[in-house]
């Protein structure tokens, strides 16, 4: 009963790199997905916090860290049938680690809402490497006409539901992208209007 939209893959562009270099989605790409999908069909609420003071720095500065645990509340509705509702919980744990104990304690509840998301699908995807793999070519695309081109091949592959391990003749891309024309430049317009760059 989860709607499509919910789970859909962000635009790659929404993507970004922690300074561990996994990739993510702030937490606004995940409220505003919530928003766009649920209008005010949900609901967050914090179960429990803990915060404290973390380790000083080598230098003596001091650290805070924040715990926060809570539940995000889903009402799902069959548009099919209007009377009937599901209701939904997910429970999720995020902590906060900054030299700001504002910051901290944000991050935590953050963490957390993003946790619970992600029981519902919501941003689940970026578990996966080949998912990240696609992500990183979606980027390089923008730019570099190598990777559009080994881009269109992944995505034709993707949207025809061919064997990835088969490459798409020129029939099926031509049939996938809806064009004749396969210049760089017009697969690149292609793809940037249906929204995969």
């Amino acid at each position: 009963m989860i709607p499509e939209d919910l789970t859909r893959h962000f635009h790659h562009s929404q993507v970004r790199k922690n300074q561990s270099n996994q990739d993510y989605v702030s937490i606004d790409g995940y409220i505003n997905r919530l928003n766009e999908v649920l209008g005010n069909k949900w609901d967050w609420r914090v179960n429990e916090w803990t915060f404290r003071d973390g380790p000083p720095t080598a230098k003596g500065k001091p650290q805070y860290i924040a715990v926060c645990h809570g539940t995000l509340t889903i009402i799902f509705e069959d548009p099919d049938e209007p009377d009937r509702r599901e209701i939904a919980e997910r429970a999720g744990m995020g902590a906060g680690f900054n030299f700001d104990p504002d910051t901290s304690i944000k991050t935590a509840q953050a963490e957390a809402l993003k946790k619970a998301c992600h029981q519902f699908g919501i941003a689940l995807y970026l578990w996966s490497e080949e998912e990240r793999d696609y992500i990183q070519m979606q980027r390089n695309a923008m730019t570099d006409d190598i990777a559009l081109k080994k881009l269109v091949m992944d995505y034709t592959i993707r949207e025809l539901s061919l064997d990835s391990y088969e490459q798409p003749s020129r029939e099926d891309i031509i049939k996938c992208l809806g064009i004749e024309d396969l210049s760089v430049e017009s697969m690149r317009a292609v793809l940037i209007e249906r929204g995969v760059l």
